[in-house]
């Protein structure tokens, strides 16, 4: 299955107030603000250039997220949560905003693949238990996957979506946050055939339908020389900036310093009747309180 089949099962309506915790450059569509910790460090983005959705994006904190108690009716993570080194406070302050949430990580077969340094945790289900195994998984394939990531290799990913990656949509209060003892190597061992007990796969294989873009992306790899292939791959694309912060959507916003929802706009800050006051920067309001955010005299 791929994500856009998986995503079209998320029901929201017109009224839904939806945030995108994370979102960067690929958000949910259905999302009303994206919230970003580092909204201008594009360094896991392979060097794209600055790129913001045509909706708000405001900096602020995973584990302190400036919206009221029960004001979110759906939160979207995807791919954040086995980065924080807090995820049960994350999960914790989900419950507290939202009714509904959904949350996508890596599987362990892609966690396999990747090994990738900087996140924290590998990432296991049972219902609505998520399992954290602290990461420290070798990288048992070097740079393989990625040196060697092209076209074919992403609309392989792509179209087995649902085997790389696990979702989870639902009631935010049903999570439940279990932290075994055991790593993650030591969890993948635990259960991995070794020695006699390997055994061999059946050779018959499925293969998924890819899309004519997909199949174009991979044709064009395979016949233009590498070095015309990589100038279209890094291709100039505008800078562009996030939307502005509509009046429906500060009223759903609420002060880091006095938890109070009085917030308004007063040209490039948003402040509030306790003497907070939010700055903007390059269409990013900072609600990231311990760095910049001040109180007036």
């Amino acid at each position: 299955m791929r994500r856009e089949d998986i995503l079209g099962k998320i029901a929201t309506t017109g009224n839904d107030f939806v945030v995108d915790i994370g979102g960067g450059h690929r958000p949910f569509p259905r999302s009303n603000l994206v919230i970003e910790k580092y909204p201008f460090d594009h360094s896991l983005h392979r060097d794209r250039p600055m790129q913001f959705p045509t909706i708000p994006v405001i900096k602020a904190d995973a584990l302190t997220l400036p919206i009221p108690d029960g004001g979110c009716d759906l939160i979207f993570a995807s791919h954040i949560i086995e980065h924080l080194p807090d995820p049960a406070g994350f999960l914790q302050e989900i419950k507290r905003c939202s009714k509904r949430v959904y949350l996508e990580f890596p599987t362990r077969k892609r966690e396999l693949m990747f090994a990738w340094s900087y996140h924290q945790w590998m990432i296991e289900t049972e219902g609505p238990v998520l399992k954290f195994y602290r990461n420290d998984l070798p990288q048992m394939f070097g740079d393989f996957f990625h040196v060697e990531y092209d076209a074919a290799l992403g609309a392989w990913s792509e179209a087995r979506h649902e085997h790389l990656n696990t979702s989870l949509y639902g009631l935010a209060e049903e999570l439940v946050c279990e932290f075994p003892e055991m790593s993650a190597s030591e969890r993948v061992l635990s259960d991995s055939p070794r020695g006699n007990s390997r055994f061999n796969f059946a050779t018959d294989i499925t293969r998924p339908k890819y899309t004519l873009w997909e199949c174009a992306a991979i044709a064009a790899q395979s016949i233009l020389p590498p070095t015309v292939y990589a100038a279209a791959a890094r291709r100039k694309e505008p800078v562009t900036f996030p939307a502005d912060i509509p009046s429906s959507v500060l009223a759903r916003l609420m002060c880091l310093h006095c938890r109070g929802i009085s917030l308004k706009r007063s040209g490039e800050q948003i402040e509030c009747s306790c003497g907070a006051r939010y700055t903007r920067d390059r269409g990013v309001f900072d609600f990231d309180v311990p760095n910049h955010n001040t109180l007036t005299a």
